[in-house]
């Protein structure tokens, strides 16, 4: 049997790669605060964004130096 790769609607992803960028509201939810915090953030300098097609998306790679930085 072939595999098949697929992405949901709606925003899903592709299955078989991994996320590359995160919109604010997902980066909110995996990271547990306010996407008011995320734009603060992104405002203060502290997470890079992208802003671009009418969407600000956060890389990956991003978060999870945020997250690091932290602690």
């Amino acid at each position: 049997m072939e595999a098949h790769t697929t992405a949901q609607a709606g925003g899903g992803s592709v299955n078989s790669l991994p996320r590359l960028t995160y919109k604010i509201k997902e980066a909110a939810v995996i990271l547990g605060i306010s996407t008011i915090t995320i734009r603060k953030e992104i405002t203060a300098g502290r997470i890079k964004a992208i802003d671009r097609f009418r969407h600000v998306l956060i890389p990956a790679g991003e978060l999870t130096r945020w997250v690091e930085a932290a602690r």
